[in-house]
């Protein structure tokens, strides 16, 4: 675990919300009244979600006050998996790009909607979209964050091996910010936890001992210590990488290869309310018409974590390291919405009528 001086730090950032900080240091904490300011202004990772861990150095400008051992057994609908056994075979690097269409859900009427199917075992469901293969029914445990990436590489489900820990990315493509607690099809996979869910991708711009995670109360991803207690769900594919000529430039505009997504090359240097962000990209006349703000999980396919800005600045130059409008309003505060932080590729929540960037899509 990290020194007391950073447990403090995270603590310190939500003193105004005791279920953060109980999710991090126990109810003890709370009672104890830890707190200061550390959030970026106006800025949450939603309500009563499970904590952010992050560094004062890269939450932004303006900071105030935020809303907002081994083990060995069997998983629930799977084969086992001997965590303490760390001779499973070599254990996959992140897949950090997608490499396929980002789905958005069913209950958001944008385009390419989630869509599952259940194995007739019912422990694994095939993404329809991405074409990933999730397990369905995860471990009651909790692991830190080389635990569960062991787990992962040596599960058997169905008698099928060759699972590993997901990439951001990946575990986003999973969550569903239409609705919470928890933020995912529950028909698709029941009975998950609204709990942080580690994956395999590491802050590789910042500390590389901070990992990130996907919360499934709310839907948000940032990072934390590697020594925390988080959530795992399993994934099979095959290996990714940066593609090459990934973005095709034309007219002011990227075209992604991978996800099939046009966006704005140039964004303007006008910050915009969320209502004005989407009056914005509908009138956008750029190389034809039909321009929207992206949805947070659209948004986040663009995130390059190995740089900040976050971003491939060939495709999108001058972008600022800044928080960035989605179309995604927050479930549990429809007055709030979702942005992606282009410093780090972390997702928080802003009142609507906070100023904030905004890149349009098509």
């Amino acid at each position: 675990m990290r020194s007391t001086a950073l447990l403090t730090d995270f603590a310190e950032r939500f003193r105004s919300h005791p279920a953060i900080l109980a999710s991090f240091f126990g109810a003890a904490a709370c009672q104890a009244g830890v707190g200061a300011d550390q959030m970026p202004e106006g800025g949450a990772g939603g309500k009563d979600e499970s904590a952010i861990g992050r560094e004062t150095s890269e939450a932004g400008p303006d900071e105030s006050d935020a809303s907002g051992g081994g083990y060995d057994g069997s998983t629930d609908g799977g084969d086992g998996s001997d965590v303490a056994n760390a001779d499973c075979g070599a254990i996959a690097a992140p897949n950090a790009w997608a490499s396929w269409v980002m789905p958005n859900p069913a209950r958001s009427a944008l385009p390419n909607p989630a869509s599952y199917t259940v194995s007739d075992s019912g422990n694994q469901v095939s993404d329809n979209v991405t074409g990933l293969i999730w397990q369905r029914n995860v471990d009651s445990r909790s692991f830190e964050w080389e635990e569960a990436k062991h787990y992962c590489a040596c599960l058997t489900v169905d008698g099928v091996a060759g699972w590993r820990l997901p990439s951001r990315i990946e575990l986003v493509s999973i969550s569903d910010w239409t609705t919470s607690n928890p933020s995912i099809d529950s028909n698709a996979f029941p009975s998950t936890p609204s709990e942080n869910f580690w994956s395999s991708s590491v802050l590789t711009n910042g500390d590389p001992t901070l990992g990130w995670f996907v919360f499934f109360g709310s839907g948000f991803s940032s990072y934390r210590d590697m020594g925390y207690m988080n959530r795992a769900r399993c994934v099979r594919a095959p290996p990714a990488t940066a593609p090459s000529g990934r973005y095709t430039i034309a007219n002011g505009t990227a075209y992604d290869t991978q996800t099939k997504l046009t966006w704005q090359q140039v964004i303007s240097t006008s910050p915009y309310t969320w209502t004005d962000a989407t009056t914005y990209c509908s009138a956008l006349s750029l190389n034809g018409a039909g321009w929207r703000v992206p949805s947070i999980g659209e948004l986040q396919t663009l995130v390059d974590e190995s740089t900040n800005p976050s971003i491939d600045g060939t495709a999108f130059p001058m972008t600022a390291s800044e928080y960035f409008w989605s179309s995604s309003a927050v479930v549990e505060d429809p007055s709030r919405a979702w942005t992606a932080f282009f410093a780090n590729g972390s997702t928080y929540s802003f009142a609507m009528k906070t100023p904030r960037s905004v890149r349009c899509a098509r």
